[in-house]
């Protein structure tokens, strides 16, 4: 049977609404040019095309790969499902990540200069356990600069776990796709041997490098190896914006 437009946008969203992360466009055309050969491929590409782009249940999670957006409900459980890590100190305190987010922002505006504005975000706003940073920042031109240039962004992944640097490291440099630099940030009780692997990946790499106490009121922070610049993604930077800027507005304007 021949599918009309309504039907081709039916069937396709069906399909979306079936596959949580998502399908690559191209594929999602073969399911149904399969299931309905009599259907003119163009018409699939066409249909496909226009509820894209008007449909606001639909969204671009990566290139060529579409999935239905989340719902408030479902942003909340993943959040909930991703474990806030701690750590006891030797003191008996326990500290957890979120008590260092702030602190490395400020110190990262302040004290390394690195950026105009930075903020905290975690939690799993950005969707995926590799896409959201636990700060992020930017440095923008300033009005005295004789000579402007394009805002910079900056991820940080900070980790209190001194066991999980390989971890870290994974998750850091995911952030590339979205920032000109990126940093990763970890406590100084990370094993000799474990450090000196991630500081050696880290040059190679052009990841920024910190070390901390695991302390908030006094973490004093320690530039290792200062991160490099790199051309983000502009897709990629487009869909970090679009989601924080959904998320909290008023934090996407104070960064850009």
């Amino acid at each position: 049977m021949k599918l009309s437009t309504h039907q081709i946008k039916k069937l396709a969203k069906e399909k979306l609404q079936a596959a949580p992360k998502g399908l690559r466009w191209i594929n999602l055309v073969k399911e149904i040019s399969s299931e309905s050969p009599e259907t003119p491929v163009n018409a699939i590409w066409g249909s496909t095309t226009s509820l894209f782009k008007n449909d606001p249940d639909i969204e671009k999670v990566s290139k060529g790969i579409y999935a239905i957006k989340f719902s408030d409900n479902d942003e909340v459980k993943a959040q909930d499902g991703k474990p806030e890590v701690s750590v006891q100190t030797a003191s008996g305190n326990v500290y957890s990540e979120q008590d260092f987010y702030e602190p490395f922002a400020n110190w990262l505006r302040d004290g390394l200069d690195e950026v105009t504005e930075a903020i905290s975000i975690g939690g799993n706003i950005f969707k995926g356990k590799w896409n959201t940073p636990d700060v992020i920042g930017v440095l923008r031109p300033l009005k005295g600069d004789l000579i402007k240039f394009e805002p910079q962004i900056i991820s940080a992944e900070i980790k209190v776990d001194p066991s999980q640097p390989v971890t870290a490291f994974g998750q850091a440099i995911s952030y590339r796709l979205f920032s000109h630099k990126c940093y990763l940030v970890l406590p100084s009780t990370v094993a000799d041997d474990d450090f000196d692997r991630v500081q050696a990946l880290a040059v190679v790499f052009g990841l920024g490098l910190v070390t901390f106490n695991l302390d908030p009121a006094d973490p004093r922070f320690l530039l290792v190896v200062r991160a490099t610049i790199a051309q983000p993604d502009m897709v990629y930077v487009n869909q970090m914006a679009q989601r924080l800027n959904a998320h909290d507005s008023k934090a996407f304007d104070r960064l850009f």
